[in-house]
């Protein structure tokens, strides 16, 4: 077997035997270095693999909390808001040196929100002598009929017994009320009159008259004349009779921070 090896490389002629040898070197560096473990394409794909999955599982840096904007400062109205007449609806003391004047509709949920806002401002400084509020309607078209329906509640209640019943009904509307229009049944409000100890007979000819319209009417007119396009809009006058326009449900602080900066 030897000598028949031997007749065969003796017999090859050199270039083949070049050639042979060369490409023969190529197949054991290759063989070796796959039992070597040389860095092949599969070794780095898994090695970018595992980089991935190293990274998808390390949390994403925190992102910030977005900024609440701060609520919206009072402005000079575009007209003065009409004066106070025999016709408000006063809470607290009519001679307070401050005045927020509030154009409301009840089946606003904004204003459903801003009425304990008001109801505190009363508590910290309108049991004091220092401001009074004064409420105006403006029941938008989208909450109607409902909304100018309760508009008319209060006024009857006001009529039968006077301003302390104006604001009890006003507050159980806002209480009770679910708002946008549809919050309460019109037959609710004789129940909340009877409730209150009005009677309820009166009440019902008072409420289905009409005869509240036009004053609602014109203190919607008059708010719209003063800059007021939405409800809540408020009026801060303070004691020499500068106005100051608020628009929207704003926090109790905003409210606060007008009041002690007028005393």
């Amino acid at each position: 077997m030897e000598n028949n090896q031997r007749d065969f490389f003796d017999t090859m002629p050199s270039k083949t035997s070049y050639v042979f040898g060369l490409v023969s070197g190529i197949a054991i560096l290759m063989i070796a270095s796959f039992f070597l473990g040389f860095p092949n394409s599969n070794t780095e794909s898994n090695k970018a693999n595992t980089a991935s999955t190293r990274f998808a599982a390390e949390p994403a840096a925190a992102v910030a909390a977005p900024t609440i904007a701060p609520p919206p400062a009072a402005r000079p109205p575009a007209g003065d808001p009409p004066p106070i007449t025999e016709e408000d609806h006063i809470r607290g003391d009519k001679n307070a040196p401050l005045t927020l004047i509030e154009y409301s509709d009840y089946e606003c949920p904004f204003c459903k929100r801003f009425h304990p806002t008001m109801t505190q401002m009363m508590d910290e400084f309108g049991d004091s002598g220092k401001i009074k509020w004064v409420y105006r309607h403006f029941p938008l078209s989208f909450h109607d009929p409902l909304a100018t329906a309760e508009a008319t509640a209060a006024e009857c209640a006001n009529e039968l017994a006077g301003n302390d019943a104006f604001w009890s009904m006003s507050d159980m509307i806002f209480e009770r009320s679910t708002s946008n229009g549809r919050g309460l049944q019109v037959s609710q409000l004789s129940d909340f009159a009877e409730e209150l100890g009005l009677n309820r007979s009166a009440f019902d000819t008072c409420l289905n008259s009409g005869k509240y319209d036009e004053h609602i009417r014109q203190d919607i007119a008059g708010g719209s004349a003063a800059g007021v396009t939405g409800t809540p809009g408020s009026f801060f006058v303070d004691a020499d009779g500068n106005a100051q326009l608020i628009s929207g449900a704003v926090p109790y602080g905003q409210i606060k921070a007008l009041i002690e900066a007028s005393l």
